[in-house]
């Protein structure tokens, strides 16, 4: 069992496709997405504990605050680096299954190219590998909204981003737009949203302010 004073000498990366095979693929589908803004709500008394404060380490609570890659040359002793902040917390009783349904309902897919990340489960003290992932296309050829989601104790981490085009180089073009595209879309659905209650203090690069939106299920 990999801890974290262990490599994860089982990782590596889904293959993201030749640009030979994918140069002709279309632009990602018009997804329902919502329209507007969303209308904050009050966070629900699930995520109470750690709405207060901010969260700066793993072992804090049961949400990620990074995904990471495994990286033996990486500082520190787990043999991962950290490479997209968590941007989004579920709160819902019927499981992730529930959650990724919303987006399978949006049109996205479940079988997609993108490369394997790990987020830290506290409670096995482990590296879990994404346990649902989910884009708009397959490839994301001329970029995509994608997402990849864990679940540790009852709550659901989503890292959403929106995708550059794979040419010249697959990047990340906004994990701003990909988190608010989230919010709409779960919103058109009728969850609770409660845009940036949740400090992780995982601020990155383009756009990312370190906060995590929550999304309740309707009942």
């Amino acid at each position: 069992m990999p801890t974290r004073r262990t490599l994860l000498r089982k990782g590596g990366l889904t293959g993201f496709g030749t640009v030979a095979g994918i140069a002709a693929l279309p632009s990602p589908p018009d997804a329902a997405m919502g329209e507007g803004t969303v209308e904050g709500a009050k966070a629900p008394a699930a995520v109470a504990p750690w709405t207060d404060g901010a969260i700066t380490d793993e072992g804090e609570a049961p949400i990620a605050r990074y995904h990471y890659r495994v990286d033996p040359k990486a500082d520190g002793i787990d043999g991962v680096a950290a490479t997209a902040p968590i941007n989004v917390v579920f709160v819902t009783e019927d499981g992730l299954e529930r959650v990724m349904a919303v987006l399978e309902d949006a049109g996205w897919l479940r079988d997609i190219e993108e490369y394997t990340r790990y987020a830290w489960d506290r409670e096995a003290e482990e590296y879990v590998r994404q346990q649902a992932t989910a884009a708009e296309t397959y490839y994301g050829a001329n970029g995509r909204y994608h997402v990849r989601c864990w679940s540790f104790e009852g709550l659901v981490s989503m890292q959403a981003h929106e995708d550059t085009s794979v040419r010249p180089k697959h990047g990340i073009a906004s994990y701003e737009r990909g988190r608010r595209a989230i919010e709409r879309l779960y919103a058109a659905a009728g969850w609770s949203v409660s845009p940036g209650v949740i400090d992780l203090q995982n601020e990155k690069e383009p756009d990312h302010d370190g906060l995590a939106t929550v999304i309740t299920e309707p009942r």
